[in-house]
C-alpha cells in the first residue's frame, strides 16, 4: 500500500535528493537497467527538481556492464564497496546467466545494506540474487513468470507469487520481467512524487499511466484486459486534458461506451481508485502545480482544474491535503 504523507511531508519529499544505487551484475538484460533509470531521469526534468541522483555500480573489478544481447556496454560509477554514506534505495539487476551469481562478499554486502535502505528492489530474475543473500526469506516475492516455478523450487522459504508484475514486502520490492521494471520505478516514483509526476513521467514515455503491482503478468482473458486497459489509458488522459469540465460517472462511462456499473468496476480494478476518486486528485495535482508555478488567483485556479469555485477548491485542500489552498501556496514560496 502507498503511504499517504500530510502535505508537510508531500512538500519535504519533493525538497528532497533521493540517492539511488543500481547494482548491476552483469552481464544484464539491457532493458531492466535502462527502463528504470529513464523513468528516474524523466521524474526530475518533468518536476524540475533533482528528486533522484542515480549511481551504478557492480562488483566487477573492471566496471564494465555488458549487455546480454551484445549490443550494448555500459560503464559503472564504480564498485559497490567504494560507496560512501547512505542512500535511499537500492535496485539489483542482473541477467538469466548471473542470476544464479556466486560472490559470497556481494550477497553478504546485501544482507547488511537490506534493512538500512528505504527500499530495496529487484528486476525480473535480480529477485534470484536477493533471494540467494536471504532476504526473501518468509516474504512474498515476484521474478519473470518463466522463472517463477525454478525461484519457489530452489528458495521454498520464498512466497513466490507467479502473476503480479510487482511486489512489495516490507521494504523489498521484485518485479516480473523486462517492462515491469519500469512499472516498479514509476512506482517508486508515485511513492515519492505523487500521482501528478508518476502520470507525466508515463504519458512522456507512452506508457499506461498507472499499471498497479496487482496487475497480471499473464491472463487467459489477456486480450480483454488489453482493450480495457487501453480503454482506460485513453480516458486518463483524456481526463488530464479535460479537468475544467463536467466528469461525471455517467458522462466518463459514455466517453469508453460502458454501462455505468461495469465502468465503474473496470476503473476501479485497473487504476486501484473509483472514478470520482480519480478525477478528485487530479484536480488536486492540477491546482497544486498551478499554485507551485504561477501567479494565477484561487478563483481562477479553481475554474482551470474543474472546481466549482475556490471555496469548494478549498475544502477539498483541506479535508485531502490538512491545508487550504491559500495555505499550501504560503508554504509552497516560503519554502
Amino acid at each position: 500500500m502507498v503511504r499517504k504523507f500530510s502535505i508537510t511531508r508531500e512538500q519535504t519529499i519533493l525538497q528532497m535528493q533521493r540517492r539511488i544505487i543500481v547494482l548491476a551484475v552483469p552481464p544484464v538484460e539491457e532493458l531492466d537497467l535502462v527502463g528504470p533509470i529513464q523513468v528516474l531521469g524523466a521524474a526530475n526534468r518533468l518536476s524540475r527538481k533533482s528528486i533522484y541522483t542515480v549511481e551504478i555500480v557492480t562488483h566487477r573489478k573492471d566496471l564494465e556492464i555488458k549487455g546480454e544481447g551484445g549490443l550494448l556496454s555500459f560503464q559503472a560509477a564504480g564498485h559497490y564497496r567504494s560507496l560512501k554514506g547512505n542512500f535511499d534505495s537500492l535496485l539489483i539487476v542482473c541477467g538469466l546467466s548471473t542470476r544464479h551469481a556466486r560472490d559470497p562478499a556481494l550477497l553478504a554486502w546485501i544482507r547488511r545494506i537490506a534493512p538500512r535502505v528505504r527500499r530495496l528492489g529487484s528486476v525480473c530474475v535480480g529477485a534470484f540474487i536477493l533471494a540467494k543473500a536471504g532476504v526473501l526469506n518468509g516474504r512474498r516475492a515476484t521474478a519473470h513468470w518463466k522463472f517463477s516455478e525454478e525461484l519457489a523450487r530452489s528458495y521454498p522459504l520464498i512466497k513466490v507469487v507467479s502473476e503480479p508484475i510487482w511486489v512489495r514486502d516490507g521494504n523489498i520490492y521484485t518485479s516480473a520481467g523486462i517492462s515491469a521494471g519500469i512499472d516498479l520505478a514509476l512506482a517508486w516514483v508515485e511513492e515519492d512524487c505523487g500521482n501528478a509526476i508518476a502520470g507525466e513521467v508515463a504519458r512522456e514515455l507512452v506508457l499506461f499511466l498507472r499499471r498497479s503491482g496487482g496487475q497480471a503478468q499473464l491472463s487467459v482473458s489477456l486480450s480483454a484486459q488489453a482493450n480495457e486497459m487501453k480503454l482506460m489509458q485513453e480516458l486518463q488522459t483524456w481526463i488530464a486534458e479535460n479537468l475544467p469540465k463536467q466528469l461525471t460517472l455517467p458522462i466518463l462511462a459514455r466517453r469508453v461506451a460502458m454501462s455505468r456499473r461495469n465502468f465503474e468496476r473496470v476503473f476501479t480494478r485497473e487504476l486501484g481508485v473509483s472514478p470520482g476518486r480519480y478525477v478528485l486528485n487530479m484536480r488536486l495535482e492540477a491546482a497544486q502545480r498551478m499554485l507551485e508555478r504561477t501567479r494565477m488567483g484561487l478563483e481562477e485556479i479553481a475554474s482551470a482544474t474543474g472546481f466549482s469555485g475556490a471555496d469548494v477548491m478549498r475544502r477539498a485542500f483541506l479535508r485531502t491535503r490538512g491545508k487550504t489552498a491559500a495555505g499550501y501556496r504560503r508554504q509552497v514560496l516560503s519554502g
